[in-house]
């Protein structure tokens, strides 16, 4: 049988398993600024649209800023109101009477409202975001700048040699996969920095209220025109979750890179002690617990993300529960991913490279093959197909019989090619030697994008620009919202203190 002061709990519509308590202390520490930038930017457009008179706004407004600086640890909450704005309404009307306080809610509803300040709260959260975003691909940049020459072998299917490549080519894929994180936070950001007030309940109002007015006041670009779509829809939850979940993903790619590195056996790498942790046991170990923990965030949000796609799936276009729950689950979201960038800038910051075990491993694995192959095509006129069965052959005997790569000579490249097609290749043992070296293997490829360092410096330069100019695009941004909310306190106070007549 159900618990009745469960159902009596929740039959508000407004939480799934939390109490009333916690429900507000909630809007206090997470949106009490928004909510009430909210609130005096409509009182001003009730004012502005004739709606109310300007001594009833300056009441108003007046108590509503009183409210915002009170110590609301002392507020007296209402029985069943399980929101702040509620309980704000009811110290409303007792602090200025029924017939004033009363009429801060015209032409609104929770509905619209709650949607706002979720596009308030969480385009503020991108923004954070974006710049932590910035702050990261930075730090890529200087490690890369630091890494030009650090030679190191390049992986396929998770850990298996495919050719040279050098760690500052490395952290340019690892800036440009994020910064098409970038990208994607910024189509979001525009999709959900409009505005639903003015929706109301579902069908809006028969006041004649200025829904682009409300949208001005506010910092959004424009209106959600549709009073269902703009009270009830919350699809940019959704595409903002995926975007920090995209983002995870490819931050858990980059962390399992650190974490291959990492490793004794290997030894590229080494993560600096203040983000690894003691055994309880082994004295000796340094668990990189840093790099885990990013990893953790991920697995994390996409069950968040998870759960967001069974709460919404099938409810109908309207106010409800579900709402309320999407934004606690993206709130989890929001935890574990905004901070995330500027942890792991600075664990690559701290990271120590070892160089010289970076280029040993590069001449092992036969990860110079390919070059070996191109050789015969590019010096000896060969066909690639030939190129292709005479080196592979010469892989798999040299594995077999475990002839390192550095031992490989002419010879042997003949004798090979000699019983497959009955030709000589040609080679000399210089030209072997050189073709086989890692170095020359990376100097080698200036093709667009490629890891000669020549061309990792093009591709550097050109990605020092693009930040700096996605910083100031953010950080506009943020100014932008900042100035709005100074703009509505401004022009609350000027009716607070227009004198009458």
């Amino acid at each position: 049988m159900l618990n009745e002061n469960w159902v009596t709990q929740h039959l508000d519509g407004d939480m799934l398993a939390t109490s009333q308590d916690v429900r507000i202390a909630k809007d206090i520490n997470r949106n009490l600024d928004i909510q009430m930038e909210s609130h005096l930017a409509h009182v001003i457009m009730l004012i502005e649209q004739g709606i109310i008179s300007k001594e009833e706004g300056k009441q108003l407004l007046a108590a509503l800023n009183k409210f915002w600086h009170m110590d609301l640890s002392q507020l007296e909450i209402t029985p069943g109101r399980t929101d702040l704005f509620s309980n704000m309404q009811d110290w409303l009307v007792k602090e200025i009477g029924l017939e004033v306080g009363g009429k801060v809610h015209i032409g609104r509803s929770r509905n619209d409202l709650n949607a706002n300040l979720s596009r308030m709260e969480y385009r503020a959260y991108l923004i954070d975001f974006a710049l932590n975003i910035c702050d990261l691909m930075e730090g890529l940049l200087e490690k890369c700048a630091q890494n030009l020459d650090v030679v190191m072998p390049g992986y396929t299917h998770h850990d298996q040699h495919a050719q040279p490549t050098t760690l500052a080519h490395y952290m340019l894929w690892a800036y440009d996969v994020f910064a098409r994180d970038l990208q994607r936070a910024h189509d979001c950001y525009g999709r959900m920095n409009q505005s639903s007030m003015g929706g109301a309940a579902l069908c809006g109002t028969g006041f004649p209220i200025n829904r682009p007015r409300m949208a001005e006041l506010l910092g959004f670009d424009g209106i959600v025109e549709n009073t269902i779509d703009a009270t009830s829809s919350r699809d940019f939850i959704f595409e903002m979750a995926f975007v920090f979940c995209m983002y995870l993903t490819n931050l858990n790619r980059l962390s399992e890179l650190l974490l291959v590195w990492n490793v004794r056996e290997i030894d590229m790498i080494r993560m600096d002690r203040k983000y690894c942790s003691y055994s309880s046991i082994m004295p000796q170990k340094n668990n990189p617990i840093g790099i885990e923990a990013l990893r953790g965030a991920g697995e994390i949000s996409y069950g968040q993300l998870a759960g967001m796609f069974t709460v919404f799936k099938g409810t109908t276009p309207g106010g409800g529960k579900e709402p309320y729950i999407l934004d606690d689950l993206m709130w989890n979201i929001i935890q574990y991913t905004v901070p995330t960038p500027l942890f792991t800038r600075d664990m690559i910051r701290d990271m120590k490279v070892n160089k010289e075990n970076c280029l040993k491993l590069a001449f092992q694995g036969f990860s110079t093959m390919t070059e070996l192959a191109d050789d015969m095509v590019r010096k000896k006129g060969q066909s690639f197909a030939f190129a292709h069965k005479v080196v592979g052959r010469l892989a798999a005997i040299c594995m077999d019989n475990d002839i390192p790569c550095e031992s490989i000579d002419a010879k042997m490249i003949d004798d090979i090619a000699m019983e497959l097609f009955n030709q000589k290749v040609g080679f000399t043992d210089a030209e072997v030697k050189e073709a086989l070296d890692p170095r020359e293997n990376v100097q080698m490829r200036e093709s667009m994008g490629g890891p000669a360092p020549k061309e990792v410096e093009r591709m550097m330069k050109e990605r020092s620009k693009e930040v700096k100019f996605l910083r100031k695009e953010w950080a506009d941004k943020k100014v932008l919202l900042q100035n709005t909310m100074q703009n509505v306190k401004d022009l609350a106070q000027k009716y607070i203190d227009e004198k009458e007549g």
